[in-house]
């Protein structure tokens, strides 16, 4: 059996250029950026709920003059440089939470008037109006001294990394949430996205810039298709007494397939062989791996496997739709599974369509009533998010039904059945059901 995993996405963090402007009276105050580029790698559903915290760019402020100065960052906005998906809304300002920090938690201490902030704790600092303040405000401070253990530094005046470290030496932390919404309209729309911020160091008296930084958040928000298997990859039938041959052998939830996905998806099974696929389909019976009598057949079709599913599809389900009928004795056509070729690349069975049953969604059709919106087996959704998490979770059931003769006369594929007096030669066999998880299509 096989399992596609999911995509990832990840975000960086670029320096874009540099600016100086200095004025007649005090020599310029410098920002010097120790490091230049950051990452965060999102690998799973789950962490688009928690997000992921990273220590971002570290930067320091030299000056040597008597101008004491202010740090702020402004200029923030988002944009959308690439779509994915034509699913989901923009990620929002909202996602993104920024702390400045230093040894002396400078960016912490607040001091009147109290402007827009950040500070060494975690906020959603881009939502209001900038500038956001680190160090100083808009009114005219002087001389800040520091409080704590580093009483009385002052933290705004003359000073420079290599002999006021716990001062003049700042690191950005950010702490990406995208989260997730309400159904398939309100999920972070898959795609890249940039937040582009500048770091403005100023004098204090006159509010002139002596220097500014831009900086360019870049994210990639990656289309996330997991399923996981959590039961064996192997199922086993043995045929030994007369009984089995007639009401068939089942192997009861014998398969757990997971879901995690935050675009609308379908789920397939296909039935394939060795065989089947080095003749293109020509051959879609299981391999022969050994016989135990030179009579007989040893081409038993694929789809005489039986699945049943639980729970149903959640978008549609019918006897002709998924797996959820009832196996019945002796079998009635309903759970046969789905043959194609090729590795599955080529998903048209031989016969009649062989793709009419899907375990969720609706393979061929796209749009609301065809798919399964995004969601989660796992997480439990946070509001305004919701999904029903038994529509991520299937457990899938096994049937084999020979007959007495074995010839698996409830075969569909319109060729190559076992036709009386002829019937399976005895042996051992094998085939494979790949179970496909593919954005909605």
């Amino acid at each position: 059996m096989e399992i596609l995993r999911s995509k990832r996405f990840s975000l960086a963090i670029v320096l874009c250029f540099v600016r100086f402007l200095s004025f007649a009276g005090c020599a310029p105050s410098i920002i010097s950026f120790i490091d230049q580029t950051t990452s965060i790698s999102f690998s799973d559903f789950g962490e688009l709920m928690s997000g992921i915290t990273t220590s971002g760019f570290s930067f320091s402020v030299s000056t040597t003059s008597g101008c004491p100065w202010d740090l702020f960052v402004s200029g923030v906005g988002i944009t959308q440089t690439a779509a994915y998906s034509t699913e989901g809304i923009l990620l929002p300002l909202s996602s993104i939470n920024v702390r400045a920090v230093n040894t002396c938690a400078t960016p912490s201490q607040i001091y009147p008037p109290v402007n827009n902030r950040i500070t060494g704790n975690f906020t959603a600092a881009f939502t209001a109006a900038s500038p956001y303040y680190v160090v100083g405000t808009s009114a005219v401070n002087a001389d800040i001294a520091a409080t704590g253990s580093c009483a009385p530094a002052i933290i705004n005046d003359i000073g420079v990394p290599a002999g006021n470290p716990a001062t003049n030496m700042f690191r950005f932390d950010f702490n990406v949430i995208p989260g997730v919404g309400t159904g398939a309209n309100n999920f972070i729309q898959p795609g890249l996205y940039r937040l582009d911020m500048s770091i403005s160091i100023v004098d204090d008296a006159t509010g002139i810039v002596f220097q500014t930084m831009l900086y360019s958040l870049e994210i990639e928000i990656q289309e996330i298709l997991h399923l996981q298997m959590t039961s064996s990859n192997q199922v086993n039938f043995n045929f030994t007494e007369l009984q089995n041959y007639i009401s068939g052998t089942t192997n009861y939830s014998a398969t757990r397939l997971n879901v995690n996905s935050n675009v609308s998806w379908d789920l397939m099974a296909i039935g394939t062989s060795s065989i089947n696929e080095s003749s293109a389909g020509g051959s879609p019976y299981w391999d022969n791996t050994a016989s135990y009598a030179s009579s007989g057949t040893s081409s038993i079709p694929l789809d005489v496997l039986e699945l049943f599913q639980s729970p149903a599809n959640p978008t549609t389900s019918g006897p002709t739709s998924d797996y959820s009928s009832n196996f019945t004795s002796p079998p009635s056509g309903n759970n046969n599974i789905a043959v194609a070729f090729t590795s599955g690349a080529i998903l048209t069975g031989v016969g009649p369509p062989a793709l009419e049953r899907t375990i969720a969604g609706d393979w061929g059709t796209i749009g609301s009533g065809h798919n399964v919106v995004p969601g989660s087996y796992q997480a439990i959704p946070i509001p305004p998010a919701t999904w029903t998490r038994s529509n991520y979770s299937f457990l899938i059931s096994y049937r084999l039904t020979p007959g007495l003769p074995a010839t698996f006369s409830y075969s569909k594929l319109g060729i190559g059945a076992i036709v009386s007096p002829s019937y399976a030669k005895p042996g051992s066999y094998t085939m494979q059901v790949k179970y496909i998880l593919s954005e909605d299509q």
